[in-house]
């Protein structure tokens, strides 16, 4: 495995949180200061809701037959809560069926940088080679990855520090690094092993929020010139923001907030959890001179779970892989079509007794 030499580094001790700071002369990132995808823990320890502290760095791979994804999860990271600690979730999109693992790692095993996104979690690891560049490891015996990505498309600087709840401390904030980056390396899960030749993606979230009361959708495409990215948040099944982004060649179409409506249109019950969930979607919005239409077909899903406290309904997150087929328009003018596979999110409460991993 590939990992950070952490002898270059100097190392603050947070409550068993190792964070470790590169000594400037060795950057290896192309610049002297923090930059927006690193760890952002300590921008938000200041005692009054540490524990409601959550951050993820997101990897995703499709290619023909092939898809899968990876979290590599922070939540209070100074362990106030009985959900204190790391998480690392592989899973797996072939031939109609999913194979994966989720993983808990204690927080003293984590390492994490403020400067970069570079973070080393028992033995699996992220390293930042520059600013375009990040590969990705694993070396657990039963779920290990090599994988490198290098960025085709420019970062979207989406939402930062919105309220994505009811309570008025929540703060959230998204960073989607990578739009479309090319991902080649292996993946092992299940003993099985997997080689990864094709388009990625990679974003971040981090703030402090209650889970129970946020609700989002997310989806995200790519083919060889046209990327698109979105994200929905909800406030009592009302949407109350809305971020989409188009990017064709380096051209990035921010259409945030725009006159938006998403339906429906089927649903069916999942697999493992029995859980309605959707399984074709229709997605219309237009902003200035900007049209874009796009329906999303369910492919296969997995339903991971969190619950909080026993006393509350379980969170739940159907991530799918689906079929996605739309245009966009500038003046009526069709500026792309694109149809192919791509990955989609969608949130819900349960009371069902279901499988709750995290």
């Amino acid at each position: 495995m590939n990992t950070i030499p952490l002898t270059a580094f100097q190392r603050k001790v947070v409550r068993g949180v190792i964070i470790f700071f590169m000594p400037q002369r060795e950057t290896h990132h192309g610049h002297d200061g923090p930059h927006k995808d690193r760890w952002h823990y300590l921008d938000y320890r200041d005692g009054k809701h540490d524990e409601n502290y959550i951050e993820w760095k997101y990897f995703n791979f499709i290619q023909d037959g092939l898809a899968g994804y990876i979290i590599y999860y922070i939540l209070d990271p100074e362990h106030k809560s009985h959900l204190g600690g790391g998480r690392l979730l592989a899973r797996i999109f072939k031939d109609r069926g999913s194979l994966g693992l989720i993983k808990q790692i204690d927080i003293e095993r984590i390492q994490f940088d403020p400067v970069s996104a570079s973070v080393v979690m028992d033995r699996a690891s992220i390293a930042e080679k520059d600013a375009h560049h990040y590969e990705i490891n694993s070396g657990f015996d039963d779920m290990s990855w090599d994988l490198s990505y290098k960025q085709q498309t420019p970062t979207i600087d989406s939402f930062s520090n919105v309220n994505a709840g009811l309570m008025p401390w929540e703060r959230a904030s998204w960073l989607i690094k990578m739009p479309r980056a090319k991902v080649e390396g292996n993946i092992q899960v299940g003993g099985k092993t997997f080689s990864v030749n094709g388009f990625g993606y990679s974003d971040t979230n981090w703030g402090e929020i209650l889970p129970f009361f946020s609700r989002y959708e997310w989806g995200q495409f790519n083919d060889g010139t046209f990327s698109l990215v979105f994200g929905v948040l909800f406030r009592l099944n009302k949407i109350k923001s809305s971020y989409f982004y188009a990017t064709i060649g380096e051209e990035v179409i921010p259409l945030t907030n725009a006159q938006c409506t998403i339906t429906h249109t089927e649903w069916l019950r999942d697999k493992d959890t029995g859980m309605k969930i959707p399984s074709q979607s229709t997605f219309t919005l237009t902003q200035g001179e900007y049209r874009l239409q796009f329906t999303t077909k369910l492919i296969q899903a997995d339903s991971p779970g969190l619950q909080i406290n026993r006393l509350l309904p379980k969170t739940v997150v159907s991530e799918q892989l689906v079929q996605y087929d739309g245009r966009i328009s500038k003046l009526g003018r069709v500026l792309h079509e694109f149809h192919g596979e791509g990955f989609e999110e969608w949130s819900t409460k349960t009371w069902r007794k279901i499988a709750v991993p995290f």
